[in-house]
């Protein structure tokens, strides 16, 4: 139907004689469109008056089908007629589906009012006056002429009937389904229906899974009404554990879903079993059943005993919080829909459906209601709640909502939420609320968790309670086992912290507020076993005075997180030893200790020399003094058995590392930017797990040197350390090392043994030359020699570098394999060589080979790639243009022979008209520039296409890094 169509309330509209068909025909049609959940409007009481009714007029204009049965006796009644006569005007008018029924008449009968219709005419025009029966009789024309169903086509009634109704679902399909005030479902409709397509030799079981308020519901009602009509029987149980709850309540559920399936009442004596007779016609029948909210792994045994009961084709659609629910039926992977969150655009539109009644913003309050939607996070149940809240109010009052919301989150919203974590044990709701209020947003991983969260040594629990807060959809575990935590969920764990009690934070289990905070450490009174995790942005205005058992006496204090601004460094402050200066928390007395339990502790800008001398490690996973004024951390040798993790960077005072021969699980170690550190501690050397060392911009650190293999090391940066003279060590399993502007002249005799190295960056350095064992790291992808001015030659690179940063003045020669097909191992994506004006003619002669191999063979991987993908478009090249990119930059004042079109304009036209090129087009552009430039700008250009007609499309291109300084460069 047309836009301009008033809003549909009935799938089908039915016109008819009463006395033909209301005691049979008619009936039988009215429960087959009830099974097959066809809204439709049958009017079966006798008619009274001249004219149809307003209500009439109303279901007709609403109806998206009108279903005329034409009958013997039909033109006797002029209300037929008339009804005939809306139903044709909203066909012509809104586009309105018609379909003629010819029940035991001649269509030719009814199209020129022969026989019985002859005779009824012949009495109207006693009745009525000729304007109204020449309407009349043009109106059965028109509908006689329509394509529609013949019951003498078929055997009997049971045959007419079920072609009406396959007519009808059929017509309806092409319909868009009223989707008004629901946004962003289109993407979950469709992934749902490519589920239900799927065939199937059993009953297939479908999940709808997510958190509470994300729209599970939602989705499933519209796949229900879009759906239902393709089976025989349908059913939508809502809030089915809710249901299931109630006294009596399996027998109610079972009752109500084989009712509504059969489409009669049926009475079930036992809640376990179901009578034979039932089992029989269930058997016989293609259903889709929606079960919402699904909170037990039994409740589908419950309901149905075996799905064997129901004949395979059948759907069953599950909505439900807890992915095990899914699991334990034995739901594929691959049928659990997970809903995520709505994106910007669609949650601004439905806030708008809901606040303003309309899907466009309202400009006075623009900033207001994307404040809200920022709030919200794209969970709908939020958007729609706070949009009811606010319609109609004034700024004033959306200002003072959203003030509100920092404080605490809105009723309905929390209730909604916190069914979840009713749902959880005592373990697992320490384990979210630890999350909720302290570590979602810091990036940790589950093995760090696990470790951070145990009660004890022994405990193993911790894995399970965190797979159940994932499959209960309260937190994320990313690809690379990251945990997080949705904003609006860790809003409502702290409401359940603060409800803990509502006056007396020191009678909470968790601190994050920083008034909060501040009272409690101030005022020293967290003085009990009472306060569990500290976790707060110190970056406020007022410095912070503690006395020194502020911390001591929170004996079940676990975890401290103290952070503020990473304010740069001073150089006036530091040389006035005027050190304290950014140091929000200070403690004048000292700090007497730190509660024994301690697991996770940053302290941003901490303002002691050194941890206090009673300070135990022994439970501690992660320690973050970054930006403190620490010296030292400790004396002697700690027990640091579960220690993962040392933050030290930019601790301008720190002068020594210490002891870590027993922090035996030490994966990661920073310690950058921290200008006094003059040495590490040996036993760093031997630590077994350690995976990333940074000490980049330590200036006072001389050595680098161990005989030991450093066999766990992945990744060491000693970068701009300008004072480290000594660099030897072999890292076995080293994959990204950078040495950049440290003043050795010469790389380890190890080094050829570093098989696993993939990034070396050695530019600013004063390495003299680099040996030619660079051949067999075979996994080297990128090497960085940029202003290293002393180096004279590059030798022969593995076959598997893609990446070679060159900016050596002095270099003279560039060695390559020597034969061609070793060449074409290569995957060469950029090499640069930037004012290395000495290059000799044999090593420009072979970057200039080199390069044509290279891009001739990206060109056209690039291309095969593209065609046997189907990629019609660079949808994303705007912002990601470097990796379509094959580029080289070397001295030079010439194009390559090999380039086939050149010029000295701004501009040029190629010919590209077949039969020369193929569908899919690569351009090699090479540009000769001069100037004094840099090697980070990039040049943009722009491509026109004209077809033969003359029309054209314009594509804008960048390349980076062709610029070029002194005498010339090619790119």
């Amino acid at each position: 139907m047309s836009n301009g169509a008033p809003q549909p309330k009935y799938d089908v509209f039915v016109n008819f004689r009463g006395n033909d068909i209301r005691d049979g025909f008619l009936g039988h049609m009215a429960k087959a469109f009830s099974r097959k959940q066809i809204n439709a409007f049958v009017d079966d009481k006798l008619k009274r008056g001249d004219d149809i009714s307003h209500s009439l007029v109303q279901a007709i204009e609403g109806s998206f089908i009108s279903l005329i049965i034409f009958s013997e006796n039909y033109a006797s009644s002029h209300w037929c007629l008339e009804e005939l006569v809306k139903i044709i005007e909203c066909k012509e008018k809104y586009g309105q589906i018609v379909i003629p029924v010819f029940y035991r008449v001649d269509p030719t009968d009814v199209r020129h009012q022969k026989k019985s219709y002859e005779n009824a005419f012949a009495e109207l025009e006693k009745k009525y006056t000729s304007l109204e029966v020449q309407i009349w009789r043009q109106t059965l024309n028109k509908s006689a002429n329509l394509s529609g169903i013949k019951s003498i086509d078929f055997r009997n009634d049971a045959e007419l009937l079920e072609e009406i109704i396959n007519l009808v679902l059929k017509r309806l399909s092409k319909h868009p389904i009223n989707t008004k005030g629901l946004v962003g479902i289109g993407k979950p409709i469709a992934h749902l229906e490519s589920l239900l397509c799927q065939e199937s030799e059993k009953v297939r079981v479908i999940g709808i899974w997510g958190m509470g308020g994300i729209g599970k519901t939602t989705i499933a009602e519209e796949i229900f009404n879009q759906k239902c009509s393709e089976y025989e029987g349908c059913c939508f149980l809502a809030k089915v554990s809710e249901e299931l709850g109630r006294q009596g309540g399996m027998t109610l559920l079972k009752e109500k879903l084989f009712s509504t399936l059969l489409a009669e009442d049926v009475k079930i004596n036992s809640p376990n079993g179901l009578s034979d007779y039932i089992e029989r016609r269930i058997g016989r029948m293609k259903v889709l059943i929606v079960l919402d909210d699904v909170k037990e792994e039994d409740q589908l045994k419950m309901l149905f005993g075996t799905l064997d009961l129901l004949q395979s084709g059948s759907r069953i659609i599950v909505t439900t919080r807890d992915k095990q629910v899914l699991i334990t039926n034995e739901v594929d992977d691959n049928d659990i829909y997970e809903v995520g969150v709505l994106d910007s655009s669609d949650a601004l539109e439905l806030f708008n459906l809901n606040a303003f009644k309309q899907s466009h913003l309202e400009m006075e309050f623009y900033e207001l209601s994307k404040m809200v939607v920022n709030y919200a996070k794209g969970i709908p149940l939020v958007l729609k709640v706070l949009a009811h809240l606010l319609r109609g109010k004034d700024k004033a009052i959306w200002e003072s909502q959203l003030d509100k919301l920092k404080r605490m989150p809105t009723r309905k919203v929390h209730d909604v939420m916190r069914l979840s974590y009713d749902d959880l044990d005592r373990l697992e709701q320490k384990y979210f609320l630890d999350i909720a209020c302290f570590f979602n947003g810091l990036s940790l991983k589950v093995d760090y968790m696990k470790l951070l969260l145990k009660d004890c040594k022994s405990d193993n629990s911790v894995a399970v309670g965190l797979e159940r807060l994932k499959d209960k959809a309260l937190i994320k575990i990313s690809e690379d086992n990251v945990i997080s935590m949705h904003d609006i969920l860790q809003e409502m764990g702290r409401e359940v912290v603060r409800q803990e009690s509502s006056k007396d934070p020191r009678k909470h289990s968790r601190l994050w507020d920083y008034d909060d905070i501040c009272d409690v450490l101030e005022n020293e009174k967290g003085t009990d076993a009472t306060i569990r995790s500290i976790r707060g942005d110190l970056s406020g205005n007022r410095k912070l005075y503690l006395g020194p058992h502020a911390i001591a006496k929170m004996t079940n204090l676990q975890f401290l997180d103290f952070r503020g601004k990473n304010k740069p460094f001073d150089i006036l402050l530091y040389l006035k030893e005027k050190h304290d200066q950014n140091c929000m928390i200070l403690l004048p007395q000292g700090l007497q200790s730190f509660p024994p339990d301690i697991r996770y502790l940053h302290w941003k800008h901490y303002p002691l020399k050194s941890f206090p001398e009673t300070f135990s490690a022994e439970n501690l996973v992660m320690l973050d003094l970054s930006y403190s004024l620490v010296e030292k951390l400790w004396c002697g040798v700690q027990d640091l058995v579960n220690l993962k993790e040392v933050r030290l960077s930019n601790s301008i005072l720190l002068k020594e590392l210490p002891d870590f021969s027993k922090a035996t699980s030490l994966n990661v170690l920073l310690v950058y930017s921290c200008p006094r550190l003059e040495s590490i501690h040996p036993s760093i050397f031997s630590l077994q797990k350690l995976v990333q060392l940074d000490l980049s911009f330590c200036r006072s650190l001389a050595t680098f040197t161990s005989n030991s293999h450093l066999s766990s090391i992945n990744y060491l940066n000693l970068g701009f350390c300008r004072n480290l003279c000594k660099f030897s060590v072999t890292l076995e399993n080293i994959i990204e090392l950078d040495l950049t502007a440290i003043p050795i002249n010469a790389l380890p005799a190890s080094f050829g043994f570093h098989s696993k190295l993939e990034t070396l960056v050695l530019k600013l350095s004063q390495i003299e030359s680099i040996p030619s064992s660079i051949k067999n790291l075979t996994k080297l992808r990128k090497l960085d020699i940029i202003d290293c001015n002393k180096l004279l030659a590059l030798p022969e690179l593995p076959s598997s570098v893609e990446t070679v940063l060159v900016e050596c003045r002095l270099i003279k020669t560039v060695l390559f394999p020597s034969k061609a097909v070793e060449q074409f191992k290569e995957n060469k994506k950029r090499i640069e060589f930037w004012n290395c004006l000495n290059l000799d003619e044999r090593s420009l002669i072979n970057i200039g080979l080199n390069l044509q191999i290279n891009l001739m063979k990206f060109t056209y991987q690039h291309l095969s790639t593209l065609e046997h993908d189907y990629v019609e478009s660079y949808v994303d090249y705007k912002d990601n243009f470097v990796s379509y990119q094959a580029v080289y930059v070397y001295p030079g004042s010439s194009v390559p022979e090999w380039l086939e079109y050149k010029t000295t304009n701004d501009d040029m036209n190629v010919d590209l008209s077949p039969p020369h090129l193929s569908p899919l087009l690569g351009f090699v552009f090479c540009f000769i520039l001069a100037g004094v430039v840099t090697s980070d700008n990039p040049i943009d250009f722009k491509i026109t296409t004209i077809d033969a007609e003359g029309y054209g499309e314009k594509f804008d291109a960048s390349v980076t890094a062709l610029s070029i300084s002194e005498a010339g460069k090619e790119a």
